[in-house]
């Protein structure tokens, strides 16, 4: 059959589409089916914060991440979408703190800009507060217009007979011909391949075919509000608080979250990483992944309770203006929220499965927008059989059974999620 295979991929988000978008390329004469039961990139990969960077704490990560940006740059030339690299910006208040595991070495200084002189940081930074030690910049970095990037991809890919079919997958069957997919009102699809990549609902799908992949997810929340003091410059990078915090609450506030058990929560450590960068419009977009509940994923995000004073209350510990915003929020207001898929290591699960013919690409979590077009492209290789890149096996759906890249994952210090 070869190239005139007929491949369904359930799941349109940027993941699902970067794959119909190589495939078409690497497989033209294929039929190709993309299906949702919404409109293309309008639930997870809506809500991405667009950032990408190529350094990572593990080599299979920033191999990927690399390719990912290399493509993204033919496709700024392709289809004129915008990319910016206005960089990374991680700091601390310890000027010895390992932000990363190797920024200590020269050669991560050849790549990136280290600095330790606190005079030096708050000449270049002085948003920043005067307690901050330590500033990495990571240079091979920015952001995306990662839905204008995805829809060009798509549209390419229907000009090339990728057709789009709007409608929930409810049902899986694997005969000896082929796939049976069983559609809401009474639809139905047989393919010869099959690759799922439905994001956060991917194991709702891989279970109807007796799969469990190691994945879970997380909800994680973002916020959008007006910068009418303008604290933050428009040309800031984007930038994170890499150290560890409690929060400063008032005398009243800290007796208030004690006596009651559903706030206490409140008075807990929060982890590193909360990230800053503006908006156009003068606007702020913020959020912090200090979630590590496990939750079932639904397609109406709940509301939440205290987020973006959390949030604020938090960043002003390194931009100390935002404080102004903690007590008095300014509006309008956006709060959104999307889903981190993940496994343990933080490695995505690329490649086929255990059932001939069925594929996934997916827990891409929080790095969706920046590894999109290299996991797209490298389910495709698999699907078309061609030659992998060296960074294939770690994303393997049965890495779990490669003895070297184990060991290689249980020796890792961190899972380099923002």
């Amino acid at each position: 059959m070869g190239n005139t295979k007929k491949i369904a991929i359930c799941g349109a988000g940027i993941a699902g589409v970067a794959t119909a978008y190589y495939l078409s390329r690497i497989m033209p004469k294929a039929t190709i089916i993309l299906i949702d039961k919404n409109q293309p990139l309008s639930f997870t990969s809506s809500q991405s914060g667009e950032n990408f960077r190529d350094y990572w704490p593990h080599p299979c990560m920033e191999k990927l991440c690399s390719r990912s940006i290399d493509l993204m740059r033919l496709l700024q030339k392709t289809f004129d979408s915008t990319m910016n690299f206005s960089g990374y910006h991680f700091v601390s208040k310890h000027p010895n703190k390992a932000i990363f595991a190797d920024d200590d070495t020269p050669e991560f200084g050849l790549r990136n800009r280290v600095e330790t002189d606190q005079a030096l940081i708050q000449e270049l930074y002085p948003y920043l507060a005067p307690t901050i030690q330590k500033s990495i910049f990571i240079k091979n970095a920015g952001y995306v217009d990662s839905i204008v990037m995805a829809n060009a991809m798509l549209q390419h890919a229907k000009s090339n007979n990728v057709k789009l079919v709007e409608a929930e997958v409810v049902n899986i069957h694997k005969t000896k011909t082929g796939i049976d997919l069983k559609l809401t009102n009474n639809g139905k699809i047989t393919t010869d391949q099959l690759v799922i990549a439905a994001g956060p609902f991917m194991n709702h799908l891989t279970q109807m075919l007796g799969i469990n992949l190691p994945v879970w997810n997380t909800l994680q929340r973002k916020i959008i509000i007006p910068d009418p003091k303008n604290i933050i410059p428009k040309n800031m990078p984007f930038t994170i608080f890499a150290d560890r915090q409690y929060l400063n609450w008032s005398r009243e506030e800290r007796n208030f979250f004690k006596n009651d058990a559903s706030l206490q929560w409140l008075l807990e450590e929060f982890p590193g990483a909360i990230h800053i960068k503006p908006e156009s419009g003068g606007r702020i977009k913020m959020g912090w992944a200090f979630s590590t509940e496990v939750v079932e994923p639904q397609f109406t995000i709940p509301k939440s309770s205290y987020f973006p004073q959390v949030l604020l209350k938090g960043a002003s510990r390194f931009i100390p203006a935002l404080s102004t915003y903690a007590e008095n929020l300014p509006t309008p207001l956006i709060e959104y929220g999307g889903y981190y898929t993940r496994t343990k290591e933080n490695f995505p699960l690329i490649g086929p499965t255990s059932i001939d013919d069925v594929f996934v690409v997916g827990a891409l979590a929080g790095f969706g927008t920046m590894a999109a077009c290299a996991a797209g492209e490298l389910c495709a290789l698999h699907l078309a059989e061609k030659t992998l890149p060296d960074y294939a096996p770690y994303f393997h759906p049965s890495r779990n059974k490669n003895e070297s890249i184990q060991k290689e994952i249980a020796a890792l210090h961190t899972d380099g999620q923002l």
